[in-house]
Protein backbone atom coordinates (compact mmCIF):
# COMPACT_ATOMS: atom_id res chain seq x y z
CA UNK A 1 0.00 0.00 0.00
CA UNK A 2 2.26 2.44 0.50
CA UNK A 3 4.09 2.06 -2.52
CA UNK A 4 0.97 2.53 -4.53
CA UNK A 5 1.00 5.63 -2.46
CA UNK A 6 4.56 6.89 -3.57
CA UNK A 7 3.70 6.03 -6.94
CA UNK A 8 0.89 8.41 -6.52
CA UNK A 9 2.68 10.92 -5.31
CA UNK A 10 5.25 10.81 -7.50
CA UNK A 11 3.27 10.48 -10.62
CA UNK A 12 1.18 13.79 -9.64
CA UNK A 13 4.75 15.83 -8.74
CA UNK A 14 6.11 14.78 -12.26
CA UNK A 15 2.91 15.34 -13.84
CA UNK A 16 2.91 18.90 -12.05
CA UNK A 17 6.36 19.99 -12.66
CA UNK A 18 5.90 18.92 -16.60
CA UNK A 19 2.68 21.34 -16.43
CA UNK A 20 4.47 23.90 -15.11
CA UNK A 21 7.29 23.56 -17.29
CA UNK A 22 5.68 23.32 -20.34
CA UNK A 23 3.00 26.18 -19.80
CA UNK A 24 5.23 28.59 -17.90
CA UNK A 25 8.81 27.62 -18.36
CA UNK A 26 9.47 30.48 -21.03
CA UNK A 27 6.25 32.62 -20.05
CA UNK A 28 7.77 36.38 -19.27
CA UNK A 29 11.25 35.30 -21.19
CA UNK A 30 12.37 37.93 -22.59
CA UNK A 31 15.00 36.89 -25.36
CA UNK A 32 17.25 39.41 -27.45
CA UNK A 33 20.74 38.91 -29.68
CA UNK A 34 22.25 41.12 -31.90
CA UNK A 35 25.55 42.47 -33.43
CA UNK A 36 27.51 44.77 -31.09
CA UNK A 37 28.98 46.25 -34.21
CA UNK A 38 27.55 47.61 -37.79
CA UNK A 39 30.53 47.44 -39.77
CA UNK A 40 33.73 46.03 -39.08
CA UNK A 41 36.56 44.91 -41.33
CA UNK A 42 38.24 41.70 -41.70
CA UNK A 43 40.53 40.22 -39.53
CA UNK A 44 39.07 42.61 -36.33
CA UNK A 45 37.08 41.40 -33.53
CA UNK A 46 33.27 41.65 -33.36
CA UNK A 47 30.69 40.93 -30.33
CA UNK A 48 27.40 39.33 -30.27
CA UNK A 49 25.51 40.24 -27.50
CA UNK A 50 22.74 38.18 -25.68
CA UNK A 51 20.33 39.51 -23.45
CA UNK A 52 18.11 37.06 -21.16
CA UNK A 53 15.57 38.05 -18.61
CA UNK A 54 13.32 35.85 -16.43
CA UNK A 55 10.49 38.06 -15.91
CA UNK A 56 8.27 35.59 -13.04
CA UNK A 57 8.68 34.48 -9.81
CA UNK A 58 9.62 30.91 -11.08
CA UNK A 59 13.27 29.90 -11.53
CA UNK A 60 14.85 28.63 -13.91
CA UNK A 61 17.40 25.75 -13.36
CA UNK A 62 18.85 25.92 -16.90
CA UNK A 63 17.79 27.86 -20.57
CA UNK A 64 19.96 26.99 -23.47
CA UNK A 65 20.09 29.39 -26.25
CA UNK A 66 21.66 28.04 -29.85
CA UNK A 67 21.94 30.03 -32.82
CA UNK A 68 23.76 29.69 -36.02
CA UNK A 69 26.56 32.02 -37.50
CA UNK A 70 29.00 31.84 -40.67
CA UNK A 71 31.92 29.66 -39.99
CA UNK A 72 34.02 32.52 -40.99
CA UNK A 73 33.84 33.65 -37.32
CA UNK A 74 36.55 32.09 -35.49
CA UNK A 75 36.33 32.00 -31.65
CA UNK A 76 39.15 30.84 -29.25
CA UNK A 77 38.88 27.51 -27.22
CA UNK A 78 35.25 27.25 -28.66
CA UNK A 79 33.66 23.87 -28.07
CA UNK A 80 31.08 24.56 -30.05
CA UNK A 81 30.80 23.13 -33.41
CA UNK A 82 30.76 23.68 -37.75
CA UNK A 83 28.07 22.04 -39.81
CA UNK A 84 28.49 23.14 -43.12
CA UNK A 85 29.46 26.30 -43.54
CA UNK A 86 27.51 26.89 -40.21
CA UNK A 87 28.93 27.32 -36.92
CA UNK A 88 26.82 26.39 -34.01
CA UNK A 89 26.47 28.10 -31.35
CA UNK A 90 25.19 27.39 -27.79
CA UNK A 91 25.12 29.26 -24.25
CA UNK A 92 23.67 27.86 -21.00
CA UNK A 93 21.80 30.32 -18.63
CA UNK A 94 20.41 29.88 -14.99
CA UNK A 95 17.80 32.17 -14.10
CA UNK A 96 16.38 33.45 -10.68
CA UNK A 97 13.51 35.47 -10.54
CA UNK A 98 13.03 38.53 -11.98
CA UNK A 99 16.99 37.93 -12.95
CA UNK A 100 19.03 39.70 -16.33
CA UNK A 101 21.76 38.36 -17.83
CA UNK A 102 23.65 39.90 -21.04
CA UNK A 103 26.75 38.01 -22.37
CA UNK A 104 29.14 39.45 -25.22
CA UNK A 105 30.51 37.08 -27.65
CA UNK A 106 33.99 37.79 -29.06
CA UNK A 107 34.45 36.89 -32.34
CA UNK A 108 37.15 37.30 -35.06
CA UNK A 109 35.57 37.82 -38.35
CA UNK A 110 38.24 35.99 -40.77
CA UNK A 111 36.55 37.09 -43.97
CA UNK A 112 34.92 40.09 -45.65
CA UNK A 113 31.24 39.53 -46.20
CA UNK A 114 27.49 40.44 -45.35
CA UNK A 115 26.41 38.75 -42.67
CA UNK A 116 22.88 37.71 -40.91
CA UNK A 117 21.22 36.66 -37.36
CA UNK A 118 18.03 35.33 -38.32
CA UNK A 119 16.63 32.16 -36.12
CA UNK A 120 17.28 32.09 -32.39
CA UNK A 121 16.23 28.56 -30.62
CA UNK A 122 15.48 29.12 -27.00
CA UNK A 123 14.78 25.69 -24.45
CA UNK A 124 14.34 24.92 -20.90
CA UNK A 125 13.38 22.34 -18.19
CA UNK A 126 13.17 21.28 -14.94
CA UNK A 127 16.24 20.35 -13.32
CA UNK A 128 16.20 16.70 -13.97
CA UNK A 129 15.88 17.06 -17.48
CA UNK A 130 12.57 15.31 -17.72
CA UNK A 131 10.00 17.92 -19.48
CA UNK A 132 11.28 20.66 -21.69
CA UNK A 133 9.73 24.00 -23.65
CA UNK A 134 11.31 25.38 -26.44
CA UNK A 135 10.90 28.53 -28.45
CA UNK A 136 12.09 30.23 -31.76
CA UNK A 137 13.08 33.44 -31.87
CA UNK A 138 12.84 35.94 -35.46
CA UNK A 139 15.48 38.39 -35.49
CA UNK A 140 16.80 40.49 -38.25
CA UNK A 141 20.40 41.95 -37.52
CA UNK A 142 22.91 42.30 -39.93
CA UNK A 143 27.04 43.33 -39.87
CA UNK A 144 28.82 44.08 -43.17
CA UNK A 145 32.51 42.75 -42.73
CA UNK A 146 34.58 44.70 -45.18
CA UNK A 147 37.89 43.63 -47.24
CA UNK A 148 40.94 43.42 -46.21
CA UNK A 149 43.76 45.88 -47.82
CA UNK A 150 47.09 44.55 -49.13
CA UNK A 151 50.20 46.27 -50.00
CA UNK A 152 50.39 46.16 -53.84
CA UNK A 153 53.53 46.22 -54.57
CA UNK A 154 54.67 43.17 -52.91
CA UNK A 155 51.64 41.26 -54.72
CA UNK A 156 51.46 42.74 -58.43
CA UNK A 157 53.95 41.64 -60.81
CA UNK A 158 54.98 42.91 -63.63
CA UNK A 159 55.72 40.90 -67.12
CA UNK A 160 59.81 41.77 -66.17
CA UNK A 161 59.37 39.39 -63.16
CA UNK A 162 57.85 36.45 -64.61
CA UNK A 163 60.84 36.49 -66.88
CA UNK A 164 63.36 36.24 -64.47
CA UNK A 165 64.86 40.13 -64.80
CA UNK A 166 65.11 42.09 -61.25
CA UNK A 167 62.99 45.43 -61.06
CA UNK A 168 64.77 47.87 -59.56
CA UNK A 169 63.98 50.81 -61.13
CA UNK A 170 59.78 50.70 -60.48
CA UNK A 171 57.48 49.11 -58.65
CA UNK A 172 53.15 48.88 -59.34
CA UNK A 173 52.77 51.97 -57.33
CA UNK A 174 55.02 54.21 -59.57
CA UNK A 175 53.95 52.25 -63.00
CA UNK A 176 50.13 54.06 -62.50
CA UNK A 177 50.96 56.88 -60.25
CA UNK A 178 53.36 59.07 -61.23
CA UNK A 179 55.50 60.84 -58.94
CA UNK A 180 55.09 65.05 -59.92
CA UNK A 181 56.34 67.27 -57.01
CA UNK A 182 56.01 68.19 -53.67
CA UNK A 183 53.66 70.41 -51.80
CA UNK A 184 52.97 71.30 -48.31
CA UNK A 185 50.90 68.81 -46.28
CA UNK A 186 47.34 68.63 -45.68
CA UNK A 187 45.26 67.08 -42.85
CA UNK A 188 44.04 64.58 -44.75
CA UNK A 189 47.41 63.29 -46.37
CA UNK A 190 48.83 59.90 -44.71
CA UNK A 191 51.89 59.91 -42.86
CA UNK A 192 53.57 57.67 -45.55
CA UNK A 193 53.75 60.79 -48.05
CA UNK A 194 55.59 62.75 -45.87
CA UNK A 195 59.03 63.63 -47.94
CA UNK A 196 61.23 64.34 -44.41
CA UNK A 197 64.44 65.54 -46.93
CA UNK A 198 61.74 68.21 -48.31
CA UNK A 199 60.31 68.60 -44.85
CA UNK A 200 64.04 69.87 -43.81
CA UNK A 201 65.06 71.72 -46.11
CA UNK A 202 61.34 73.66 -46.25
CA UNK A 203 61.14 73.77 -42.14
CA UNK A 204 57.66 72.66 -42.88
CA UNK A 205 56.08 69.14 -43.19
CA UNK A 206 56.17 68.53 -47.15
CA UNK A 207 54.03 65.58 -48.90
CA UNK A 208 55.41 63.83 -52.02
CA UNK A 209 52.89 64.58 -55.29
CA UNK A 210 51.88 61.94 -57.58
CA UNK A 211 49.79 62.73 -60.71
CA UNK A 212 47.47 59.81 -62.12
CA UNK A 213 48.90 58.93 -65.55
CA UNK A 214 45.15 59.47 -67.43
CA UNK A 215 44.50 62.28 -65.50
CA UNK A 216 40.83 61.51 -65.54
CA UNK A 217 38.14 59.13 -64.20
CA UNK A 218 39.02 55.34 -63.27
CA UNK A 219 36.99 52.89 -62.60
CA UNK A 220 37.76 49.05 -61.25
CA UNK A 221 36.10 46.16 -62.77
CA UNK A 222 36.25 42.85 -60.74
CA UNK A 223 35.26 39.72 -62.64
CA UNK A 224 33.79 37.31 -60.40
CA UNK A 225 34.14 34.07 -63.22
CA UNK A 226 37.14 32.08 -62.24
CA UNK A 227 37.03 30.44 -66.01
CA UNK A 228 35.81 31.55 -68.99
CA UNK A 229 32.21 29.25 -69.47
CA UNK A 230 30.93 29.36 -65.50
CA UNK A 231 27.50 30.70 -65.65
CA UNK A 232 26.39 30.98 -62.44
CA UNK A 233 28.28 28.49 -60.25
CA UNK A 234 31.75 29.87 -59.41
CA UNK A 235 34.11 27.22 -59.11
CA UNK A 236 37.29 28.56 -57.42
CA UNK A 237 35.48 30.96 -54.93
CA UNK A 238 39.00 31.75 -53.23
CA UNK A 239 40.44 32.92 -56.03
CA UNK A 240 38.20 35.55 -56.05
CA UNK A 241 38.13 36.34 -52.72
CA UNK A 242 41.97 36.98 -53.18
CA UNK A 243 40.36 39.57 -56.28
CA UNK A 244 38.31 41.01 -53.87
CA UNK A 245 40.97 42.67 -52.08
CA UNK A 246 42.91 43.67 -54.62
CA UNK A 247 40.16 45.76 -55.46
CA UNK A 248 39.86 47.18 -52.39
CA UNK A 249 43.59 47.83 -52.20
CA UNK A 250 43.49 49.45 -55.73
CA UNK A 251 40.35 51.80 -54.79
CA UNK A 252 42.69 52.65 -51.58
CA UNK A 253 45.71 53.51 -53.46
CA UNK A 254 43.74 55.37 -56.07
CA UNK A 255 41.56 57.63 -53.71
CA UNK A 256 44.72 58.42 -51.79
CA UNK A 257 46.60 59.67 -55.31
CA UNK A 258 43.27 62.24 -55.22
CA UNK A 259 42.14 59.81 -57.95
CA UNK A 260 38.53 59.11 -59.50
CA UNK A 261 37.99 55.81 -58.76
CA UNK A 262 34.22 53.74 -59.30
CA UNK A 263 33.09 49.79 -58.85
CA UNK A 264 31.56 47.82 -61.17
CA UNK A 265 31.15 43.60 -61.01
CA UNK A 266 29.02 41.20 -62.86
CA UNK A 267 27.59 39.52 -59.49
CA UNK A 268 24.83 39.65 -57.46
CA UNK A 269 24.37 41.98 -53.81
CA UNK A 270 24.53 39.36 -51.05
CA UNK A 271 21.66 41.43 -49.30
CA UNK A 272 18.93 41.93 -52.13
CA UNK A 273 19.82 38.87 -54.21
CA UNK A 274 19.97 42.13 -57.39
CA UNK A 275 22.58 42.84 -59.52
CA UNK A 276 25.09 45.45 -57.97
CA UNK A 277 24.91 48.75 -59.14
CA UNK A 278 27.47 50.83 -61.17
CA UNK A 279 29.42 53.07 -58.57
CA UNK A 280 30.52 55.79 -60.73
CA UNK A 281 33.67 57.69 -60.03
CA UNK A 282 33.99 59.80 -57.24
CA UNK A 283 36.92 61.28 -54.36
CA UNK A 284 34.45 62.45 -51.86
CA UNK A 285 35.54 61.62 -48.24
CA UNK A 286 32.92 58.39 -48.36
CA UNK A 287 33.86 57.01 -51.47
CA UNK A 288 36.74 54.88 -49.98
CA UNK A 289 33.67 53.12 -47.32
CA UNK A 290 31.14 52.88 -50.83
CA UNK A 291 33.74 50.77 -52.24
CA UNK A 292 34.33 48.91 -49.58
CA UNK A 293 30.82 48.20 -48.95
CA UNK A 294 29.99 46.94 -52.33
CA UNK A 295 32.73 44.55 -52.23
CA UNK A 296 31.93 43.36 -48.69
CA UNK A 297 28.43 42.22 -50.61
CA UNK A 298 29.99 40.44 -53.76
CA UNK A 299 27.88 37.29 -53.94
CA UNK A 300 30.59 35.18 -55.38
CA UNK A 301 27.87 34.15 -58.23
CA UNK A 302 27.79 34.76 -61.54
CA UNK A 303 24.95 37.64 -63.20
CA UNK A 304 26.29 38.24 -66.41
CA UNK A 305 29.45 37.63 -68.72
CA UNK A 306 31.92 39.87 -67.82
CA UNK A 307 32.63 41.44 -71.67
CA UNK A 308 28.59 41.92 -71.50
CA UNK A 309 29.39 43.87 -68.45
CA UNK A 310 32.46 45.39 -70.18
CA UNK A 311 31.12 46.46 -73.08
CA UNK A 312 28.22 47.85 -71.32
CA UNK A 313 30.67 50.52 -68.92
CA UNK A 314 32.51 51.31 -72.05
CA UNK A 315 29.49 51.97 -74.21
CA UNK A 316 27.47 54.27 -71.07
CA UNK A 317 30.15 56.00 -69.47
CA UNK A 318 33.19 58.17 -70.31
CA UNK A 319 36.37 56.92 -68.55
CA UNK A 320 39.80 57.08 -69.13
CA UNK A 321 41.19 54.45 -66.82
CA UNK A 322 39.97 50.89 -66.53
CA UNK A 323 41.13 48.34 -63.97
CA UNK A 324 40.21 44.75 -64.99
CA UNK A 325 40.83 41.93 -61.92
CA UNK A 326 40.09 38.89 -63.96
CA UNK A 327 41.06 35.13 -63.78
CA UNK A 328 41.48 35.32 -67.98
CA UNK A 329 40.81 37.23 -71.18
CA UNK A 330 38.30 35.50 -73.94
CA UNK A 331 38.43 36.84 -77.35
CA UNK A 332 35.60 39.08 -77.06
CA UNK A 333 37.46 40.96 -73.93
CA UNK A 334 40.43 41.35 -75.95
CA UNK A 335 38.55 42.85 -79.09
CA UNK A 336 37.12 45.17 -76.61
CA UNK A 337 40.31 46.21 -75.34
CA UNK A 338 42.22 46.99 -77.73
CA UNK A 339 39.36 48.78 -79.42
CA UNK A 340 38.62 51.42 -76.79
CA UNK A 341 42.51 51.60 -76.20
CA UNK A 342 42.84 52.71 -79.99
CA UNK A 343 41.06 55.46 -78.62
CA UNK A 344 43.31 56.60 -76.01
CA UNK A 345 41.53 54.46 -73.14
CA UNK A 346 43.95 53.62 -70.98
CA UNK A 347 43.36 49.62 -69.05
CA UNK A 348 45.25 48.39 -66.56
CA UNK A 349 44.95 44.36 -66.39
CA UNK A 350 45.16 42.64 -63.14
CA UNK A 351 45.22 38.80 -63.87
CA UNK A 352 44.65 36.36 -60.82
CA UNK A 353 45.99 33.20 -63.36
CA UNK A 354 48.43 33.26 -65.64
CA UNK A 355 47.00 34.10 -68.88
CA UNK A 356 49.88 34.13 -72.23
CA UNK A 357 46.48 35.72 -74.22
CA UNK A 358 46.67 39.12 -71.86
CA UNK A 359 50.13 39.73 -71.95
CA UNK A 360 50.03 39.94 -75.76
CA UNK A 361 47.38 42.70 -75.19
CA UNK A 362 50.59 44.80 -73.90
CA UNK A 363 50.87 47.94 -75.59
CA UNK A 364 51.11 52.20 -74.99
CA UNK A 365 47.70 52.16 -73.93
CA UNK A 366 47.53 48.74 -71.95
CA UNK A 367 49.49 47.32 -69.37
CA UNK A 368 49.35 44.37 -67.77
CA UNK A 369 50.30 42.78 -63.99
CA UNK A 370 49.93 38.99 -62.17
CA UNK A 371 48.40 39.11 -58.79
CA UNK A 372 50.80 36.58 -56.63
CA UNK A 373 49.04 35.58 -53.21
CA UNK A 374 51.62 35.41 -50.74
CA UNK A 375 50.71 32.36 -48.54
CA UNK A 376 51.95 32.66 -44.74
Amino acid sequence: METFWLFLICSILFALNFFVTKRYGLKNVEYEIYFEEEKSSEGQEIHIVERIYNGKILPLPWVKSEFEISSSFFMENSKNYVVGDKLRYISIFFLLPYQQIVRRHKFVATKRGFYKLDKIYLVTGDLFGLATADRCYYVSDTLTVYPAFLDLQKHLLPRSSLSGETITKRHYYEDIFHFAGIREYQSHDAFNRINWNATAKYNTLMVNKYEYTSSGDAIILLNVQSSEYERKEVFNKNIIEFGIKIAASLANECLKASTPVGFACNSLDEETGQPLEILLPSQDANQLLKVCEALAHVKIQVNQYFEVLLYDVLRSYNFRELFIITCFVNKEMEECIRLYSSFGIKFTLIMLEHDPHAFDLESENVRVFLAKEIVK
